[in-house]
């Protein structure tokens, strides 16, 4: 028996309490659900005027996901960049951007061989991956060769590394093991004390490395696409949302409606009464936008995404540009639709 200064104290069961604790559980996920309930009619009040105004409805969603630096800079970012070889499509440099201060960003960039003037496409990996897997460096991965895909068109593509090369997500994506440990959560964590995000930064890194890129003598700054799967989905609809210079996007294997997969980094205060995906390719209207949805991917349930692709499509109708919006529900997996129809779409108004 415990005693304190002689006097005896009470021995309970944990197991007695266990009712209180299960009642108050299903009391933080009954008033969640509830608030989701309700915030699916917020959204669609809060987007009323997204034609009229979509600078201003851009302007939250950055504030929203953070802007490391305002105003965004005008000037073109110093570059560092070394030439690795050649394969029988183009010219391979790694490249490292000084995005702002001190801050280098890192990615591989290919051109083809003897291009006066090319569109540029910003090729996007995923979660566990980094610019060499997604182009192929070490044999055949699950991005359907979208680098190559480019690169035959007479396309310059920028591959950039997001920190998200050690991933604990089986994706069913190719990976590699880096010895460069970090947690994204943590920074991420870190970063929102000062009101910002990893998807804020990464976005802006993005955004930045374009600035740089369109000030190549060869690239054609009026022909920017970007594309990616999964996590490289992600970001392509997001980056594309913030920066208008991206006129095609191509986004596989993420969307969804977010209540029903929150990852931690692709989660914002308030988000579900202001951007959730649908309202996030809202941003991207009237330019072109493919999205794949595969009905076997392990790691987002395609049934959930059904609804938000209704809601972004209802969008895209707003801004009469239907035809430019196409939602592809296929039968495969976590990948881009293996027909190659959604890189063609794509490509077009490259």
């Amino acid at each position: 028996m415990v005693k304190y200064k002689g006097k005896s104290i009470f021995e309970g069961d944990i197991s007695i309490g266990n009712q209180c604790r299960k009642e108050y559980l299903d009391s933080i996920n009954s008033f969640i659900e509830n608030k989701y309930a309700k915030s699916l009619k917020n959204r669609d009040i809060f987007m009323e005027n997204v034609v009229e105004k979509q600078e201003c409805y851009r302007e939250q969603f950055l504030k929203m996901i953070g802007e490391p630096v305002s105003p965004y800079p005008d000037n073109v970012p110093k570059a560092k960049s070394q030439y690795v070889g050649k394969d029988d499509m183009c010219d391979i440099y790694y490249l490292q951007i000084e995005v702002m201060p001190e801050f280098w960003f890192y990615g591989i960039y290919m051109v083809p061989f003897n291009v006066e003037k090319t569109p540029l496409v910003i090729a996007q990996h995923g979660g566990g991956s980094n610019p060499e897997i997604c182009s192929d460096f070490f044999g055949e991965s699950n991005y359907s060769f979208f680098t190559k895909r480019a690169l035959e068109r007479g396309m310059a593509v920028f591959a950039p590394q997001l920190l998200l090369w050690n991933f604990d997500i089986d994706t069913g994506e190719k990976k590699l093991e880096i010895d460069i440990p970090f947690n994204r959560v943590v920074i991420n964590n870190k970063l929102r004390h000062s009101g910002l995000s990893i998807t804020g930064l990464e976005v802006f890194c993005i955004r930045r490395s374009i600035d740089y890129l369109t000030s190549l003598d060869c690239i054609d700054e009026n022909r920017i696409g970007m594309m990616g799967a999964s996590y490289g989905g992600y970001f392509s609809l997001h980056t594309a949302a913030v920066d208008k210079r991206i006129k095609s996007i191509y986004a596989a294997c993420f969307f969804n409606d977010r209540s029903k997969r929150c990852f931690d980094d692709w989660t914002y205060n308030n988000a579900a009464n202001t951007f959730f995906d649908a309202e996030v390719a809202a941003l991207c209207a009237p330019r072109r936008l493919q999205l794949d949805v595969g009905k076997t991917d392990a790691v987002f349930d395609y049934s959930t995404s059904i609804s938000e692709g209704e809601r972004a499509a209802k969008y895209y109708g707003k801004f009469n540009a239907s035809h430019n919006f196409q939602f592809n529900l296929w039968e495969g997996g976590h990948r881009f639709d293996e027909s190659g129809e959604g890189f063609t779409y794509f490509f077009e108004e490259i």
